[in-house]
């Protein structure tokens, strides 16, 4: 049940954000709230010993509140939903206690770093009539609607393979990525956001899965190369974090292909068919994550506990996925 007042004048309720992060990725929802009008951000936590960064987001974008911890921001009742961008080990732990007080969540990606996690989380969530969702802006961008749209109508035949490549950035990452402790990993942190795609426009759930990955002694992977099978349909993945490749993703059917380029921010795909080309473009797309949100403050004003899109089904098999091959790979699961 949201806190604050319903909408009036066939005006859509306003949904009340907090934050738990101060990120580059903070700042980019940040940024892209401000262009939804029925959101507003209450608060935003940094727990930080000189708190420089949150000081300067609730200056930018005029926040009413700075905290110093979590547990201040979960006690504002006008607050509905909580968007953590934290370390990676400390998702889980914060989204429980979250749901615990009474809050919506949106998690960033990796959801968790156990399926059993994952599913506790969703449970707990389904127990009190809440919403939780993984971070996977990607699914709501116009151009993977469209795709998803053609794909339903035939114009490629029947998919049979999908290819992706994917260059996964970790500037800045570089004390922590390394490190399986610290939630490091190529896999771990870019393999949710193409297998959340790959679900999303195949349709179904992988069947089966292998794959391998390169790693210095003692560190974490820092590349992979991945094989899935969802029924009839094959997939092949590259994810690489220490060498430039272009990102993009192709869908191969018995009539024809489409192709993404950096499928996680295109506004563009190329149909391919009988020998002829056909661009689609949206103009004028806005910031990634705007879609997201809207997404979010519709399921919460019409009181849908379960995103439609980013389903639980979807976020469990993807790290189902990649723990049952971090296990392969160390002989253990993430520790």
């Amino acid at each position: 049940m949201l806190n604050q007042i319903d909408g009036v004048n066939g005006m859509a309720a306003k949904i009340h954000y907090g934050i738990v992060g101060t990120s580059k990725l903070v700042r980019k929802f940040l940024s892209a709230i401000a262009l939804v009008p029925d959101s507003i951000v209450m608060g935003i936590v940094d727990q930080t010993e000189t708190q420089a960064e949150g000081k300067k987001l609730v200056q930018e974008f005029d926040i009413p509140q700075l905290y110093t911890k979590t547990e201040e921001l979960l006690n504002n009742e006008t607050i509905d939903i909580i968007y953590f961008a934290v370390k990676n080990e400390d998702y889980y732990e914060n989204a429980k206690r979250a749901l615990s007080k009474g809050k919506n969540v949106l998690l960033e990606k990796p959801f968790t770093r156990h399926k059993v996690g994952a599913s506790e989380l969703f449970q707990l969530a389904g127990k009190k009539k809440l919403f939780i969702m993984e971070a996977q802006s990607a699914l709501f961008l116009p151009i993977m609607q469209k795709v998803r749209t053609l794909l339903k109508q035939g114009i490629i035949g029947d998919l049979r393979f999908i290819e992706v490549k994917d260059h996964y950035d970790v500037a800045g990452k570089t004390d922590w990525i390394k490190k399986l402790s610290a939630g490091g990993g190529a896999l771990f942190n870019g393999g949710a956001n193409f297998l959340g795609v790959i679900q999303y426009l195949g349709g179904q759930g992988f069947d089966d899965w292998s794959g391998f990955e390169y790693n210095r002694v003692g560190e974490a992977d820092t590349r992979c190369n991945l094989s899935l099978k969802m029924n009839d349909l094959l997939v092949n993945v590259l994810l690489a974090t220490d060498f430039e490749i272009e990102t993009k993703l192709v869908l191969y059917g018995t009539k024809g292909r489409i192709k993404i380029p950096n499928y996680r921010l295109s506004n563009t795909a190329l149909l391919e068919n009988e020998n002829k080309t056909k661009r689609f473009v949206i103009s004028e797309q806005k910031n990634d994550l705007v879609y997201e949100i809207e997404h979010l403050n519709k399921c919460l004003q019409e009181k849908q506990f379960v995103s439609p899109i980013v389903t639980p089904e979807i976020t469990i098999q993807s790290i189902t996925v990649m723990e049952s091959l971090y296990r392969k790979w160390y002989s253990d699961s993430l520790n």
